[in-house]
């Protein structure tokens, strides 16, 4: 970093190619420090410095050369982070190029705009974490296109005590510091800003102190025992009849082996099973299960009908839900959580008669149903369980209301089989961390071919099935939630508070220039020449 400063800080004798080259070179080692901070490399002290050398590139630039210099980096680190999408039968280089340029807008936005806002004279210290938080929060409200994976506060689930700042802020409270700690140690390479990066220091370290004492304090609370079955359901494997009922008494298997610990509660991964509604022995045999284990079960399953449940035309074509069902020993099954907020372009296609999509880009899928209600499910003593699934748990906005709601523990249902051995599983329960310490609600992972964790309200896993593509279970105790945080009641206001200021002191700064240039011309204008006597 400090060569590329040397090389950027000579521009003056340094033109064409080999500046070029520095400031591109900056942008890319900023993807390659970013990838490695997430699964597999799993290095989450370089995200505090992985943005240095893309800040040390763009130094100088107008607004348009930064945002192409972001958009550089951002692509490059698109395809660092999402390789794993090659693994999925279908998807090739036209899909990651889009998706690449999609992500990378957000880094080009950023770079853009710091240029446009050190017009407006305001510290970088400030602007570059607060427009940072701003672009993270737009990129997981876009809609069809929201997309809030790997992001720098998931890079911090190693460092549990400055994860506790998400109990107020959410992740982008953590966010914030991770960014505000890569803009210090760039004023400190390019201009010496020593009390700036101390003040900074300060303020991260009162914020790790802070976290520590918090987790030291945690303990002391009851716990509830809670089991996972992780069944290593390799895709495909469901296809014949002799397969799947390998594959039901393999669950069978590993749930009575995690009714052995007497847990509270027994989760099966996304899918597990069949539709309920077209083989009654299924369900049967589950119900049976449960009394034998004498434990309640959350069970994924896969559904079709002809028509929605309770829908008021038969409609020829056909629902798919991607369901969670509650299977309590001796009770009859009631109806599931079916899962509300689909994957776009594998679970359903968005704006479809709409946007006329090329197959080339977006191969017809067969379309799911998204759930319409909000469901919990109650353990015998009382307790309130809400259930994610797959991709739910990445929304914070999306987990906060259950936890209003009364959600005590969370279960996520997920099955990352088509991702191989890469990174990806990982990188998606990193996200359950996040939510865990957001809402002090643990959270508990049942994924298909692993990892499948149990994480505290604080964020630590407590116990697992770590291998990929390994049977297994996994029993841990974890306390309740306790009715939510700061951060579970009022949301992200720190978002909305980074974007207020941004806005005003833009606004501030513009009528200064107006005022000062207005007086600069009326006083050019009126001024008597100095030489000329004036009338008596």
């Amino acid at each position: 970093m400090r060569a590329i400063s040397n090389q950027l800080k000579q521009r003056g004798t340094m033109t064409g190619a080999p500046l070029f080259a520095a400031r591109c070179g900056g942008a890319l080692l900023t993807a390659c420090f970013y990838v490695l901070a997430f699964p597999a490399a799993d290095q989450g002290w370089l995200a505090w410095v992985a943005l240095v050398p893309l800040l040390l590139a763009c130094e100088g630039l107008k607004p348009g050369a930064a945002f192409a210099l972001g958009l550089l980096s951002g692509v490059g680190t698109a395809f660092g982070i999402y390789r794993w999408l090659f693994e999925v039968p279908g998807f090739g280089m036209q899909h990651a190029t889009f998706l690449a340029l999609y992500v990378g807008l957000y880094t080009g936005a950023w770079c853009g705009g710091l240029p446009l806002l050190k017009r407006a004279r305001l510290p970088l210290l400030i602007t570059g974490p607060a427009l940072w938080v701003v672009l993270d929060y737009l990129k997981a409200h876009a809609g069809f296109l929201a997309l809030p994976w790997a992001t720098l506060a998931h890079s911090q689930h190693k460092d549990l005590a400055i994860l506790q700042v998400a109990s107020l802020t959410g992740e982008y409270g953590v966010t914030f510091l991770v960014v505000m700690g890569s803009v210090a140690v760039t004023e400190v390479v390019m201009r010496r800003a020593w009390r700036s990066a101390l003040v900074v220091g300060l303020l991260i370290g009162l914020a790790h102190a802070a976290g520590a004492g918090v987790l030291t304090h945690s303990g002391g609370r009851p716990g509830i025992q809670v089991a996972v079955v992780q069944p290593n359901i390799r895709a495909g494997e469901q296809r014949t009849p002799s397969d799947r009922a390998a594959i039901t008494e393999r669950l069978e298997r590993l749930t009575l082996a995690a009714a052995a610990s007497r847990p509270a509660l027994i989760a099966w991964p996304e899918t597990a099973v069949g539709d309920f509604s077209k083989d009654r022995s299924l369900a049967e045999r589950l119900q049976a299960l449960a009394l034998a284990a004498r434990t309640p079960m959350i069970v994924g399953a896969s559904e079709s009908f002809k028509f929605a449940p309770r829908e008021s035309e038969v409609a020829l074509r056909v629902h798919s839900y991607n369901s969670a069902y509650f299977v309590a020993p001796g009770e009859p099954i009631d109806e599931p959580y079916r899962k509300m907020r689909l994957v776009p372009f594998a679970e359903y296609l968005p704006l479809e008669g709409v946007v006329p999509w090329p197959s080339w880009l977006a191969p017809r899928v067969r379309a799911m149903t998204p759930g319409e209600v909000r469901r919990q499910f109650m353990l015998p003593d009382g307790a309130r369980v809400g259930v994610l699934i797959c991709w739910e748990n990445l929304f914070a906005d999306f987990v906060r209301p259950a936890v209003q709601d009364g959600a005590q523990l969370f279960v996520q249902l997920t099955n990352d089989a088509w991702f191989g051995r890469t990174g990806a599983p990982r990188q998606h329960n990193l996200a359950s961390v996040l939510r865990a310490v957001e809402n002090r609600t643990p959270v508990v992972i049942a994924s298909n071919t692993g990892p499948s964790q149990i994480i505290d309200p604080y964020g630590r896993v407590v116990a697992g099935v770590p291998a990929l593509f390994n049977e297994g279970v996994a029993t841990g105790a974890v306390p309740l939630g306790s009715g939510g945080t700061p951060y579970t009641r009022f949301g992200d206001l720190l978002v909305f508070a980074a974007l207020a200021w941004l806005v005003l002191r833009v606004i501030v700064s513009a009528v200064h220039r107006l005022s000062v240039r207005d007086a600069g011309s009326c006083g050019d204008a009126h001024a008597w020449p100095i030489n000329e006597p004036t009338h008596r």
